[in-house]
């Protein structure tokens, strides 16, 4: 118990005590939490990166910023595998061209650990010598698929993506991880500029507690494990998968998975990526399994996997839509479009010109419009809710400029014959479907005043398009008729 006295040597043993106190404290949480991985040296210097000090021109000559290529942690080398530049959407030399279109980046970095807390958080810093202060990226961090986006601000003019570190500026990054975000076994980070220019770094860094470590990787690496949401027929009988997604790095291992004991699988790995369907027996009640896999004899990975009774997946059961949407034109997009339709539903989020459309760098939604063939658009529609609005807004408007909404990324779904996301400014969840000739949308509101479905007619399309004539008439509370022409 501390007795609290008024007369001055109390007092003073008193602030003696506290910052003790306050020492200790600090002392125990320094010693808790270290660097885990870094990628890079803290010390304002492009050196020990790949193409480092200047060769930022170089960027797609050795090939980086592929969707597949990737940074292993206690595997790959920072001075042949990481850049010291991510270019933006506006780098001509990273790609983006009037006819390419737009080209934005992604850096992978895989990383496999052990002893982690479900308790304790991590924090990943992103330390920058500079960035193009006059067109600064829209810098997006995804962390095991969840995404955090940052606008750097406007600064001054610099020229370190070309080694002159006279205007060098240190700018640092600190992504608090929540406690369970990170697990055991494998995880990743994407670095990405959704628009603006170039950034340079100097340190990427994992920060958390002192008894998580890294496993260093030696001749395949696996990405992630876990049951499949659906079952497939082999051989006559009905199984469902267990997905494998591995890496081959050395060798030609061979890869085996036993399942409660039993080795139930068996695959030479040759080289590049693997995603295989281990075959495990249904089962008519949720059970959990016992899972290792091994390449050349040793256990690289292995846990639990809970089975449970799913649906019979089909062909259509692989297929994503958004595949090829990037920097594509007006005809191609995510969503359910039949062979030869009249309707093509899918979500636009560019402004009208040239590949507009849809495009994964804008993380937003104008409409969901009905008509994507070449020269032809119309008929766009988005619930909305809140404060009327007439205008969409721009592509990169900021929240609340127009009708058009953020999406949760980490929400969207485009398989075959549906679209489904969250639009986050108006907590709705929007689903949509269609036939050859027709639309069925389903959007759950929350509890909200003045909820409303906007419908444009002449929706921001690749080409230009007046219309010429536009009847709308209210049927009944449940029906609208109309056309435009």
């Amino acid at each position: 118990m501390i007795n609290f006295k008024s007369n001055n040597l109390g007092f003073q043993s008193l602030r003696l005590v506290f910052f003790l106190l306050a020492i200790t404290i600090s002392s125990t949480v320094l010693a808790q939490n270290k660097t885990i991985w870094e990628i890079g040296k803290a010390d304002n210097q492009t050196a020990g990166l790949a193409l480092a000090p200047a060769d930022y021109k170089k960027f797609l000559e050795h090939d980086f910023g592929w969707e597949d290529r990737y940074y292993l942690v206690g595997y790959s080398k920072p001075t042949k595998d990481f850049p010291y530049v991510l270019p933006g959407p506006k780098d001509g030399w990273g790609g983006t061209a009037p006819t390419a279109g737009i080209r934005s980046h992604l850096l992978n970095i895989l990383f496999d650990l052990r002893n982690v807390s479900p308790n304790k958080p991590f924090k990943l810093v992103i330390d920058l010598i500079g960035y193009n202060g006059e067109k600064p990226p829209l810098f997006k961090v995804n962390i095991n698929g969840k995404g955090t986006v940052q606008q750097l601000p406007k600064g001054d003019k610099s020229n370190v993506v070309a080694g002159d570190m006279a205007a060098a500026k240190e700018y640092v990054i600190e992504i608090p991880i929540k406690a369970g975000a990170l697990h055991n076994g494998g995880n990743e980070v994407q670095l990405t500029s959704l628009d603006g220019s170039w950034l340079v770094f100097d340190q990427v860094r994992l920060e958390g507690s002192a008894e998580t470590v890294v496993k260093t990787p030696k001749t395949a690496y696996a990405r992630s494990i876990e049951a499949a949401n659906y079952e497939i027929i082999e051989n006559g009988k009905r199984l469902q998968p267990l997905l494998i997604d591995v890496e081959q790095l050395n060798g030609k291992p061979n890869l085996s998975v036993k399942l409660d004991g039993k080795q139930v699988f068996q695959e030479k790995l040759e080289t590049g990526r693997y995603q295989f369907e281990v075959p495990m027996a249904t089962v008519g009640v949720a059970k959990k399994s016992k899972y290792e896999v091994l390449a050349d004899g040793i256990v690289i990975e292995s846990g639990t996997v809970l089975r449970s009774p799913k649906s019979l997946g089909s062909l259509a059961t692989y297929v994503d839509t958004r595949i090829g949407t990037a920097h594509s034109r007006w005809m191609i997009g995510p969503g359910p479009w039949m062979p030869f339709s009249m309707v093509k539903l899918s979500p636009d989020n560019q402004n009208a010109g040239w590949q507009a459309g849809y495009d994964p760098t804008f993380e937003s939604i104008g409409a969901f419009s009905h008509i994507h063939e070449w020269t032809m658009g119309g008929l766009g529609m988005l619930p909305v809710n809140g404060p009327l609005k007439t205008k969409v807004g721009d592509q990169r408007s900021a929240p609340g400029e127009g009708y058009r909404s953020r999406i949760d990324k980490s929400t969207e779904e485009a398989p075959l014959g549906s679209y489904k996301v969250d639009l986050i400014d108006y907590g709705i969840n929007a689903e949509v479907t269609a036939t050859s000739r027709a639309s069925f949308m389903k959007y759950t509101y929350p509890k909200a005043t003045d909820s409303r479905i906007m419908i444009d007619l002449q929706t921001p399309a690749e080409n230009t398009y007046k219309l010429a004539e536009v009847t709308l008439k209210k049927v009944s509370d449940y029906r609208i008729e109309g056309y435009s022409k």
